[in-house]
Order: structure tokens, then sequence, then C-alpha cells
């Protein structure tokens, strides 16, 4: 793997950390580009490193059939896709409900629950991070099975809270009065 490639998609994780972090301490149509703008780096820092472990997987599962090498996709970058997933729906609920959000007309546990993703989605970015950092990311494009079940604990968590966040969106709208 290039030291260029690495640099990217680790440039891309940093740019979006700093992007959630102003989102967490700003309000309004501030806070929401922040965030609009950490989940699309995060986006394609993540597409980044998927690239990196489709590749790995490929090479090392030549002259297999195509159900194997498809099981060794799912194992390898699963939590990964799982994570593109939710950051995906998270971006179409902000950019979906941008109106109501900014006049502030949602309910006050939004704000809860929008920092609760947004830490649940660092905690993740942490591990991620500190783990293809390592010798053994680089030189083999794997993270190791304890690491992708802890990103899965933390995706199910997610999804959670990404679940509350879009009913708290779509049903329970205020008159923007706090």
């Amino acid at each position: 793997m290039n030291i260029w490639y690495s640099g990217i998609y680790k440039a891309f994780i940093i740019a979006a950390l700093i992007a959630f972090i102003i989102g967490i301490f700003t309000q309004g149509e501030l806070s929401l580009g922040a965030y609009i703008s950490g989940y699309s780096v995060l986006i394609l820092g993540i597409m980044m490193i998927l690239l990196i472990l489709f590749n790995s997987v490929l090479r090392t599962t030549e002259n297999q059939s195509i159900l194997n090498i498809i099981y060794s996709i799912i194992m390898s970058s699963g939590p990964f896709i799982l994570m593109l997933g939710i950051i995906g729906f998270l971006l179409y609920m902000m950019i979906f409900y941008k109106n109501k959000i900014i006049n502030e007309q949602v309910s006050n546990s939004y704000y809860s629950f929008s920092n609760i993703t947004v830490i649940l989605i660092l905690l993740q970015l942490y591990i991620i991070y500190s783990n293809i950092s390592t010798d053994k990311f680089i030189s083999s494009g794997k993270l190791s099975k304890v690491t992708s079940s802890i990103i899965y604990l933390i995706n199910v968590l997610t999804i959670i809270s990404s679940i509350i966040l879009f009913t708290i969106l779509k049903y329970y709208t205020t008159d923007g009065f706090r």
C-alpha cells in the first residue's frame, strides 16, 4: 500500500473528526453544515478503506469459487459496509429534514440523540484509526476479528440511535418553541 494513499484516507478521517467537533459545539445552520460535511468526508474515507480491504481479499482468494470470495469480502469488510450504510442514512436524514432542523422544529431529544450518534461514530473512528495505523493492517490489509466485532457492536448501537433520530424527525416535530 502506498504511503500517500493511507495518508489521504487518514486525512479524510481527521477532517470528519474536526467537522463533528465543530458540529457539536455550534448550533443551527452551521452545526448542520458541519455534520453534513463530516458525514460526506467520512464516506469518502471509508470507501477508500473498503478498496484496500477488497484488494487484499482478492489477492488472497485467487482460484477460489465466487461464493468463497463473496464470503471473504463480507467477513473482512462487513463492519465498514454497515458503517457506510448508517452514515448514508444519517446523511439522508440531515438533508431531507434540513429545514426542520435549522428552524428548530424538532424536539429537544433530537439534539441529545444526535450527540449520542456522533459520539458513537467518533468512538468507531478512534478504533478504526488506531487499527489502520498499525503495521499489521498496512502489510496485510485486514483488521483483527476482535476489532471487527467491536465495530459491529458499536454499529448496532448507532443503528438504534439512528432509528430513534429518524422517528423524532418524522413524527415529533414542534412549532419551534422549546
